[in-house]
């Protein structure tokens, strides 16, 4: 039984040591990196899109306030739906740490957001929205991922943004 584990931490050793030489762990779950922008994310048809998203200031300022813009565009009727939000710190260029993954009712953020409950009829809406950023979040970067799924559970959208706090 201690021959096996000599040979499990051996082999971990090398898979780090490996990757951290190639640089394949400075990514989270391969999505791509060094994107400045917003990247749409989605893995089949969407329905609803953000577009014109900017958040501002950058880098975020912890404790501050930050501001995000966008246009919201849909075109089915959302009855219901859920928002599952990632954001990951990558700790030293080699491990990444989830400091948020949460699953929110959708029809709740479009009412704070827009003002407007659900359900949401097709249409454009506009998003300018002011939130703090908190302090719990440590200086350095961050990948966050926002994927929000219809009533029969299917992928309406996702945004991810790689994003620096100070």
């Amino acid at each position: 039984m201690g021959r096996l584990v000599e040979y499990i931490l051996l082999l971990l050793s090398v898979v780090l040591v490996v990757s951290t030489l190639t640089g394949s762990t400075n990514n989270y779950y391969n999505e791509p990196t060094g994107n400045k922008g917003f990247t749409d994310c989605c893995v089949n048809t969407k329905f609803a899109e953000f577009t014109n998203l900017s958040l501002t200031p950058n880098p975020l300022i912890r404790g501050k306030e930050c501001e995000m813009q966008g246009i919201f565009h849909n075109t089915k009727t959302i009855q219901w739906g859920i928002l599952h939000v990632t954001i990951t710190y990558t700790f030293k260029n080699y491990i990444n740490i989830t400091f948020v993954d949460e699953k929110f009712n959708l029809c709740d953020y479009f009412v704070d957001l827009f003002k407007i409950q659900c359900p949401l009829p097709p249409g454009i809406y506009h998003d300018d929205s002011v939130r703090t950023v908190p302090n719990i979040f440590w200086p350095g970067r961050y990948y966050g991922k926002v994927t929000a799924y219809n009533e029969e559970g299917e992928e309406m959208m996702c945004i991810s943004k790689e994003f620096t706090v100070k």
